[in-house]
Parts: structure tokens; C-alpha cells; sequence
């Protein structure tokens, strides 16, 4: 299909023109976030001491939330705990990821709620202990 898409573009077709879906791996969705090396997930700076414990699960990393970030997907990206995003107000559902264990609430409230036992990172903190399978 890429080469496809080229080749219509090199024959002249305009590019709004030309419609292509490709169905296999892709890379990881981080819009806004440029390529850079990958750190392993580790504690965030001056890590608080109280609070419910967020754990991440795939990364193998439990902190405690602090109320400085603004979201669970900010606490994600102060440890560098892999996370996909697009909009951080709860509309996209790129964040969408599965909540293991743990109460969370959002701010704002998402437009269109998550499937269940999911939450939209992207717009959520904790009310109590958290497990998220990130």
C-alpha cells in the first residue's frame, strides 16, 4: 500500500486524493512526543512518601502518587513508563489501558466514558491504591 501511495503521488494524483489502509505492526502512537532514547522506567524525582500507590505493572514499578501531576498519565511520563496519548482532555481514547486493580477519578470528565475495567490515564488520578497494566 505504501508503494502503491507513492506511485499515484509520482503519477501526479493529489495527495488529499489518495486513501490507503495499512493492517499490520506499527509503532507505538505518541503524537507530540519526538523519538528519543528510552530510559528504563524508574522512580520520578523527589518521589512522595505518602498517598495511594500507583503500580505499573508491565514496568514493574509501584510509586505513590503525588498531586502535582495533573494525571495518572503524567506520573507515567515523569517515571518514562511507556504510554500512548493524544489529547489529554479524555476524548481520543489513544491513554485507553486496562485498570488491574484500584479506584481512580478523572478531571476533567472523559466525553465518552472507557470500555469497562479500562481508564483514560490521560485525564484520571487515583482515589485509592492503583495497579494499571503499563
Amino acid at each position: 500500500m505504501t508503494e502503491m501511495a507513492s506511485a499515484l503521488r509520482n503519477l501526479g494524483v493529489d495527495a488529499s486524493r489518495i486513501r490507503t489502509e495499512i493492517f499490520g505492526p506499527a509503532p507505538a502512537i505518541t503524537p507530540g512526543v519526538m523519538p528519543t532514547p528510552t530510559r528504563s522506567p524508574h522512580h520520578p524525582e523527589s518521589e512522595a512518601t505518602d498517598g495511594p500507590q500507583i503500580g505499573f505493572a508491565r514496568s514493574g514499578l509501584t510509586v505513590h502518587w503525588d498531586a502535582r501531576y495533573a494525571s495518572l498519565l503524567d506520573l507515567a511520563e515523569a517515571c518514562d513508563v511507556p504510554a500512548r496519548w493524544s489529547c489529554r482532555t479524555g476524548v481520543c481514547h489513544t491513554c485507553e489501558t486496562s485498570l488491574l486493580s484500584g479506584t481512580i477519578g478523572y478531571a476533567p470528565d472523559p466525553v465518552d466514558n472507557p470500555a469497562d475495567g479500562n481508564v483514560l490515564i490521560c485525564c484520571s488520578h487515583p482515589v485509592a491504591d492503583t495497579v494499571l497494566d503499563m
